[in-house]
């Protein structure tokens, strides 16, 4: 049904709902394309702007559309589903996805390590570190800037291909990732972050940092990632029958 019926028993919205929803699952309405106006819609399927709201909302709910303040209503695109149950790459979990991970080296330097760094990898006040900026991809669109922090013994990261996935260069030298803490939030983006990730400026971003830990209870990196929340969500499982938990 391409078209609404005045004398289906289905409520005018629910039929509005089926006909973009049909699109958007068909291709004909393709992924970040941005819909007619809600006056637009109304004029086009004859129906009132509250009905056309009614199947805007719902469609947004379901996460195949997102308005965006002051741009218009677009189709969603596919999300990069992360776990918080595992450690993985970026790029594993783009492959595990059934997606293609992109890597875009942005710079690498050596730098005077801050307070923070020197808690969180156990470094001296006046050692130095090695920070990698990065932009990830996730099916040629741009979904995370990721900056790592290592310790110094880590330089020789500098001469490998920093596109190459982080973790197979490590794994290529003998380190193993055996454990990672993370922490997620929020942050706006910057002008900087905005020009990367194809953004607005000040937009909502979720904000990831993560210590990751070898075999031998040492750090490896300490991380800091901006997000673009439309193409990314994390996932966390909970058993409720390991011991401890409640009800």
């Amino acid at each position: 049904m391409d078209y609404i019926e005045k004398n289906n028993r289905m409520p005018l919205y629910l039929q509005l709902t089926d006909i973009l929803r049909t699109e958007i699952n068909t291709g004909i309405l393709k992924e970040n394309e941005k819909l007619l106006t809600e006056m637009e819609l109304s004029e086009k399927y004859k129906v009132s702007r509250i009905t056309v709201r009614k199947a805007l909302d719902i469609l947004a709910e379901e996460e195949l559309l997102i308005r965006k303040q002051g741009l218009g209503t677009f189709v969603r695109g596919k999300k990069l589903i992360r776990s918080t149950n595992a450690i993985m790459s970026f790029s594993q979990n783009c492959i595990v996805n059934g997606q293609r991970p992109g890597t875009k080296f942005l710079s690498a330097d050596i730098i005077k390590a801050m307070p923070k760094d020197v808690n969180l990898l156990k470094v001296h006040n006046d050692e130095q570190v090695i920070r990698i900026r990065r932009l990830r991809y996730c099916d040629d669109i741009p979904v995370m800037i990721e900056k790592n922090i290592f310790p110094r013994k880590y330089a020789f990261l500098l001469s490998e291909d920093l596109n190459k996935p982080l973790y197979q260069t490590l794994s290529e030298h003998g380190v193993v990732i055996k454990k990672a803490t993370k922490k997620i939030g929020i942050c706006y983006a910057t002008k900087e972050d905005a020009k990367e990730l194809s953004v607005n400026e000040k937009e909502a971003m979720l904000f990831t940092q993560e210590i990751c830990i070898d075999d031998k209870g040492e750090p490896i990196y300490y991380g800091k990632n901006i997000i673009n929340a439309d193409r990314y969500s994390y996932v966390l499982q909970i058993d409720t029958t390991e011991e401890g938990s409640t009800p």
